[in-house]
């Protein structure tokens, strides 16, 4: 039901209140991984998973309200099912390649869905997801090297930092009483700088 509900609210209100889920649970992989709690390799596969959730349902998104872009739509399709292909692979490669092989096939479907001016929202909201996985998969990447992570001062200002821009933006979007009030390109700006943010913190996990 939490998830029906969820789904039917506007894109944008959707990315917003995604952007607090995804700054929580980047901040608690880091310090599981932080604690020895959690083992990269067991994360990387929740990841997977994750994404593959998010790429599906994309896809049932896509089949019911972009038909009138036929060849677009089996294209866009097309790559989405590239991606879910990578990320349902078990094949015994090294994490880097993996990582490499899955953020190239994100990189093209982002692209994809780019060249329909009419997906715009929908290009935001996989932005949101696929920014989030490279993040996740930054933080895994820097913990397989260095084995032992420490969350530094500069990681706790910029998740604190992030978590500030993103409750600004779910107060503006609840002071707005439609969606279309909302002005696309300062909204991108805002992920943008969230985004900032959070590099920077995820940079500093070392």
């Amino acid at each position: 039901m939490g998830n029906q509900t969820e789904n039917q609210k506007p894109i944008l209100v959707k990315i917003a209140n995604q952007l607090l889920k995804d700054q929580q649970e980047l901040d608690s992989l880091v310090v599981q991984l932080s604690l020895g709690k959690v083992e990269a390799k067991d994360k990387f596969e929740e990841i997977k998973s994750e994404l593959k959730q998010k790429v599906q349902e994309l896809k049932s998104t896509l089949s019911s309200e972009y038909q009138e872009n036929k060849e677009w739509l089996k294209e866009t399709i097309s790559k989405l099912d590239e991606l879910e292909e990578r990320l349902t692979d078990k094949s015994k490669e090294l994490f880097a390649e993996n990582k490499s092989a899955i953020l190239k096939a994100v990189e093209t479907v982002q692209s994809e869905l780019k060249k329909n001016p009419a997906a715009t929202k929908l290009s935001l909201l996989f932005t949101s997801y696929s920014e989030k996985v490279k993040l996740q998969l930054e933080i895994l990447d820097q913990n397989i090297q260095n084995k032992k992570s420490e969350i530094s001062e500069t990681y706790t200002e910029g998740i604190n930092e992030a978590r500030g821009k993103i409750n600004t933006i779910i107060d503006r979007l609840n002071d707005k009483k439609e969606e279309a009030d909302v002005k696309l390109e300062i909204f991108k700006e805002e992920l943008d700088l969230v985004y900032e943010h959070l590099k920077r913190a995820v940079q500093a996990f070392k």
